[in-house]
């Protein structure tokens, strides 16, 4: 009796320690949660709240990428977790990569969702879920994939950026020597595709017929992947400058100098153009004319951008709210440790945490969102076609400089290019001998 007794003391104990170490993460995800009434006194509502596929006894979110009314996580147990956006309903969960590898991604677009895990590059349909195909690469991706209509494009440390045809893998890569090392993903748009390397050069090309135009040449290498938007890029630099090329001719259109490097690539919403600095600051600036509309102290991630205000987090991790008009702090949510997606696509705030929870937030009165970026239709209408491309010196670039190609540059084109006359090469300035 004495030993049951004693076990009957000792086993609820027992249970309740369980419990408790049970509920700790599960406690810690519901305190990552914002209640209703602390949003409303920021002027905000939560609209939804969701939980992704993790096993958090060993993984966690590795990466999260927003297309449209879609929002894609991965994990670092190579699960893939589609949401729509607006509702937070899962669309569709699959296994991915294989288990315990490396991954980076998703790059996403109409049709397709890529990852990269360990050397081996994956395609998946983005309505399904479905693996379409997977292709070994020549060594592991320096960063996650990028993607236009046709091609993934994948870059390596050593300078190499590589294009594998969604329709056609079998079809042998594309692929680009760099001069210098590239530590970043390549951008895509409608018809281009950029990097930069550590070496301060800039590559810009085609990208649904890869092949490089040009490059630039600028003061100091890039510290995050170039932003395009109303035809031109930006890119941020070591020494603390933003600069502003135009797209097609690789022209300078302005300079900002923060004073510090980017900690991000810069966001560019509407006519408006967010970018974080190391120091830490956010600024506001025109897109067009890169005139300083504000600064904000403090802001270390641009989060998105409402109707009424502008939202980010700060350097210990609060998510603040300041005002559109005056850049100045209006107000903050309770507590600390919040993790935001990158949205310049609408006003919609999206906040996780890396075991997988999240939740959308918006502005009381945006009941409908507010979308910033045209659609695919109205930007494939406005970009120039090939044969209006001004690739002419009529105008000559200012520093930097808009460089010819070095004995180090390497295409090689799979493709079939039209014959050239003699001296065609001599002639073009953004010939890439092969």
């Amino acid at each position: 009796m004495i030993a049951v007794s004693r076990q009957c003391v000792v086993w609820p104990g027992r249970v309740a320690l369980a419990l408790g170490l049970f509920l700790i993460p599960l406690a810690a995800e519901a305190q990552s949660l914002v209640d209703y009434a602390s949003a409303a006194t920021v002027g905000l509502e939560r609209a939804w709240f969701a939980q992704v596929r993790v096993d958090v006894s060993r993984h966690r979110v590795a990466g999260w990428t927003l297309f449209a009314d879609n929002l894609i996580a991965l994990t670092s147990g190579g699960v893939l977790h589609s949401l729509n956006a607006e509702t937070g309903e899962t669309l569709w969960v699959t296994q991915a990569v294989p288990v315990d590898q490396h991954v980076a991604g998703p790059a996403v677009n109409k049709k397709h969702v890529a990852v990269v895990s360990g050397a081996t590059l994956y395609v998946m349909d983005r309505t399904s879920g479905r693996l379409r195909w997977d292709r070994a690469l020549g060594s592991a991706p320096a960063a996650a994939p990028a993607v236009s209509d046709n091609y993934a494009y994948v870059s390596f440390l050593n300078g190499r950026i590589e294009a594998h045809n969604f329709e056609a893998p079998e079809i042998p890569t594309w692929y680009f020597q760099s001069i210098g090392r590239v530590f970043h993903s390549p951008t895509t748009s409608t018809n281009f595709v950029s990097w930069p390397s550590d070496r301060g050069f800039l590559y810009v090309g085609q990208a649904d017929t890869p092949h490089v135009l040009y490059r630039i040449e600028t003061d100091s290498p890039a510290t995050a992947p170039p932003t395009e938007a109303h035809s031109q890029l930006y890119v941020t630099a070591a020494d603390g400058l933003l600069y502003c090329f135009q797209h097609t001719t690789g022209r300078e259109v302005w300079r900002y100098s923060m004073g510090f490097p980017a900690n991000s690539r810069p966001a560019v919403v509407g006519d408006r153009i967010y970018v974080a600095s190391s120091e830490p600051m956010l600024h506001a600036l025109d897109a067009h004319s890169g005139e300083l509309l504000w600064s904000s102290p403090g802001i270390t991630q641009f989060v998105s951008q409402g109707i009424k205000n502008v939202y980010g987090l700060d350097d210990r991790g609060q998510f603040v709210i300041i005002g559109k008009k005056s850049g100045k702090r209006v107000g903050t949510l309770p507590g600390a440790g919040y993790q935001a997606v990158f949205n310049e696509q609408s006003d919609r705030i999206f906040l996780f945490d890396k075991r997988g929870l999240v939740q959308c937030l918006h502005e009381m009165d945006a009941v409908e969102p507010t979308m910033y970026q045209k659609s695919e239709d109205a930007e494939k209408a406005e970009e120039p076609t090939d044969a209006a491309m001004p690739f002419v010196e009529e105008t000559q670039p200012t520093q930097p400089e808009v460089s010819e190609p070095a004995a180090e540059d390497t295409e090689v084109d799979t493709f079939e290019e039209p014959a050239e006359e003699p001296g065609d090469e001599g002639d073009n300035p953004f010939s890439f001998g092969e």
